[in-house]
């Protein structure tokens, strides 16, 4: 289902979705009351909503649709701006799954190329994973191909007390990373370092947010940074983030080296940085997210007799990320996102 005005940011999203055989827009509409009456009839896979429809709050368009059902993958699209990332914050906090810039030159088809890349690649992976969780009872469902998680085998954590908290995260990861952070205790004694897939610009905001929401000092981590207990660090948008030094001042990098898992940033390099300070006292955080990045991470967490913990089927919005970490036997615990904050609690504060 697409909801835009008609016009500009509608015709993107129309033509980018045109094209491939295996999408197709079974639902268009200018109105949210109008698509949420579509909504509660018809199951759609994936909702494409343009953020910055004039007259329309795309906040009450999305908490409706989640009302009706609670695993709604939904695409927020709009033009960067100030305003619409502030927005586009509010929708991840409400609980969309993604953000797609629109083409930045109106007149460019190489821009246009990249957006229809991105649009489709995000909308085929969340609509598989929404018929993987189902359709809703009482609609005109799509089929479902529904299958029970892989089997998983469990290893012991670490027998020593982590001393760095390191998350990673991808589609889904703003709202997972909220819900999970403000659960832990007021005072949390180890350092918190996150890499979120997100461009410039949202990750500053993201920052920001997550201090609002947790009573933390939350920053978008910078060069020279000396990492400190109870803080949050969130690695820039376009930058990986790494670590120097010894377990006592473990001090920030960053750098604009090649993607890593096609992304940048990427959890592996953080991860792997860590490893070489923390060793056994390295606990990592495997959250919602679409494809691999963070598993030669996990892989050297193990390695060094570390812990990993990953968020698991039911709750991740896309079982991509923590999937290929738990499957790879590295996890100590799989677990809902309301059980890891209390999972992280119990092995940090000993």
């Amino acid at each position: 289902m697409v909801i835009a005005d008609g016009g500009g940011i509608d015709g993107f999203i129309t033509k980018a979705l045109a094209s491939p055989h295996d999408i197709k827009i079974e639902g268009h509409h200018s109105s949210g009351v109008d698509a949420l009456s579509a909504f509660r009839r018809l199951h759609f896979d994936v909702v494409v909503l343009d953020i910055g429809m004039i007259n329309e709050d795309p906040l009450i368009s999305i908490k409706r649709l989640l009302r009706v059902d609670g695993r709604t993958k939904i695409i927020m699209i709009s033009t960067l701006s100030f305003a619409n990332v502030r927005q586009s914050m509010l929708g991840f906090e409400t609980g969309a799954a993604e953000f797609i810039q629109t083409p930045s030159d109106f007149t460019s088809n190489s821009s246009f190329l990249q957006f229809q890349t991105e649009l489709c690649r995000v909308v085929r992976t969340l609509g598989k994973a929404r018929r993987q969780e189902g359709p809703r009872p009482n609609t005109s469902a799509a089929p479902s191909t529904v299958k029970p998680p892989d089997e998983i085998k469990l290893r012991p954590p670490s027998s020593e007390r982590p001393l760095i908290l390191a998350i990673g995260s991808s589609t889904g990861g703003p709202h997972a990373l909220m819900s999970m952070l403000t659960e832990l205790p007021e005072y949390f004694p180890i350092p918190i370092v996150i890499t979120q897939h997100m461009p410039k610009t949202f990750t500053a905001v993201l920052a920001s947010t997550l201090a609002n929401r947790t009573g933390k000092t939350a920053v978008e981590g910078q060069a020279g940074m000396i990492v400190k207990p109870n803080h949050i660090y969130v690695a820039p948008g376009d930058h990986h983030m790494t670590f120097s030094g010894n377990i006592v001042n473990a001090k920030i990098e960053i750098n604009q080296g090649p993607p890593v898992n096609f992304c940048r940033p990427s959890v592996d390099p953080m991860v792997e940085s860590i490893v070489k300070i923390f060793g056994s006292k390295t606990l990592l955080t495997i959250l919602t997210g679409m494809g691999a990045d963070g598993k030669n991470g996990a892989g050297k967490v193990v390695d060094a007799k570390g812990t990993v913990i990953a968020q698991d089927f039911e709750t991740s919005t896309v079982w991509g990320m923590p999937r290929v970490v738990a499957l790879a036997g590295y996890c100590s615990e799989v677990l809902p996102l309301g059980s890891i904050s209390g999972a992280i609690t119990r092995l940090a504060m000993g």
